[in-house]
């Protein structure tokens, strides 16, 4: 009973629910200058921008003027099925073609500057409109993927060459003008192409640029690669044959190799004197150049296995890739004996990550005792770290790591990304075979992790631009 009556005690004494805040008084936000709420409306998606122009005559007109960024795909319909909106975009699916007037109506009722602009919902001959504008309007950055149809491709007018407020330009089946100017994009700091040309007289012309990525799929003319002024450089192709130069390249700091298929492509690294970091650097290519060291296939076996390789000195202004302290290297079957040959090209290397093929090599391991031959290579004086992705622990595996170990005087870390279960009596094992205990550095640390996609040691390599 006195239980019920402190309960009913309790609900008298329960304060009701406090009552929602009015705020009655004068619209601060409103008052804020004009430059202030530009800025705040162009950090918005552009739909949420046009939306505040309901909210009273004060705003009526402010998104007009404010910095526009614009990406059509927000106005794209929603499809999960990428060949659906390719087939319905042939067709002229309403739907698109209500998504492009959409963009079509923003761009006649805004008039001020044009901080971005991505356009992919268009056809070539509709894209020249956008450009035009963007340019007059101070376009800082514009990616342009006009729908590819019947081969046709976009042509970039003399107007986007010589815009001086440019800083970032993205490109996909698009053509560059065939009369380049000596001077054209003298602002632009960062150039991303897909399926396109690059004119061999562009880059040179580029003064102020400073990231480069470039991504091919079908066979062309050979890549060469001539910038002063560029840093970064990332190249891929799925090509089967492929030819990639770094012929002049005086303060390029870091190379990424991506996606490059092998057999047929072939890599040259000529006169890059600042290159600090590069990779992946893959075994079995056709043809690898490094600086005066040429690694070549035997022609009677490009498609034979085991594969043989003959090295020579090529014509070249730099012998050895000294500048380069980090190199990553991905291994492919049957070419672990290029290895060697490649590591002797980086005299000062000091982090070594290397990507192994899938699949336990035991079996194929055709190059036993080929590191007991080599001696102490230079790099070793240098060496810090080193990372494998998809150790198996087999005997390619063994070696390669005893070899490290047993010479590198400064060694400190060997992380190893395992591609099967790790137990105490496969790490001891593995620890026993290394021959850890001989090894040159006090200070080194053998690490065993299970290798998976959340992994960040190799993230260094995905994140690089």
């Amino acid at each position: 009973m006195s239980s019920l009556s402190s309960l009913k005690k309790r609900k008298r004494e329960t304060k009701p629910p406090p009552e929602p805040l009015i705020l009655d008084g004068p619209d601060l936000i409103s008052q804020l200058p004009d430059s202030i709420l530009h800025s705040i409306l162009s950090l918005l998606p552009i739909k949420d921008a046009v939306r505040t122009s309901v909210l009273s005559s004060r705003w009526r007109p402010l998104w007009r003027a404010a910095p526009l960024r614009l990406d059509d795909d927000s106005f794209s319909p929603d499809t999960n099925d990428p060949y659906y909106a390719c087939y319905y975009r042939v067709v002229s699916d309403p739907r698109f073609d209500s998504s492009r007037k959409a963009v079509f109506r923003i761009f006649d009722s805004h008039h001020g500057p044009i901080e971005s602009l991505r356009l992919s919902l268009f056809y070539p001959f509709q894209m020249d409109h956008f450009v035009k504008l963007a340019v007059q309007r101070g376009i800082r950055g514009l990616n342009l993927v006009p729908f590819y149809f019947h081969h046709e491709t976009y042509k970039l007018p003399l107007s986007l060459l010589f815009c001086n407020t440019l800083n970032q330009l993205s490109l996909q089946n698009c053509t560059f003008p065939q009369a380049l100017l000596p001077s054209i994009f003298p602002n632009l700091r960062e150039l991303r192409i897909k399926c396109v040309s690059l004119p061999d007289d562009l880059l040179p012309k580029c003064a102020s640029l400073e990231t480069l990525l470039i991504s091919t799929s079908d066979e062309g003319p050979p890549i060469s690669i001539s910038s002063p002024s560029l840093r970064k450089l990332v190249f891929g192709s799925v090509s089967s044959r492929a030819e990639f130069i770094i012929k002049d390249a005086p303060n390029l700091e870091s190379l990424k190799l991506a996606d490059i298929s092998t057999y047929d492509n072939k890599v040259k690294i000529l006169d890059a004197p600042k290159l600090q970091r590069l990779g992946f650097i893959n075994t079995d290519v056709r043809a690898i150049q490094l600086g005066r060291t040429l690694i070549e296939r035997h022609k009677e076996s490009l498609r034979s296995l085991p594969p043989t390789y003959l090295v020579n000195v090529a014509p070249c202004r730099v012998n050895l890739l000294s500048s380069v302290k980090t190199l990553a290297i991905k291994m492919e079957l049957f070419s672990e004996k290029t290895i060697p040959i490649i590591l002797k090209c980086f005299p000062c290397l000091e982090n070594l990550d290397i990507m192994k093929y899938e699949g336990n090599g035991d079996d194929c391991y055709l190059n036993k005792g080929m590191w007991e031959e080599e001696g102490s290579l230079s790099f070793l004086d240098h060496l810090k770290t080193v990372i494998v992705k998809g150790f198996w622990g087999d005997q390619c595996d063994v070696e390669l790591l005893r070899y490290l170990v047993v010479h590198g005087k400064v060694l400190q870390t060997i992380t190893l990304l395992c591609s099967k279960h790790i137990t105490k009596k496969f790490v001891d094992i593995k620890k026993r075979q290394i021959c850890i205990e001989n090894r040159a550095s006090s200070n080194l640390a053998l690490v065993f992790f299970r290798d998976t996609e959340e992994n960040v040691h190799f993230s260094l390599w995905n994140d690089m631009i």
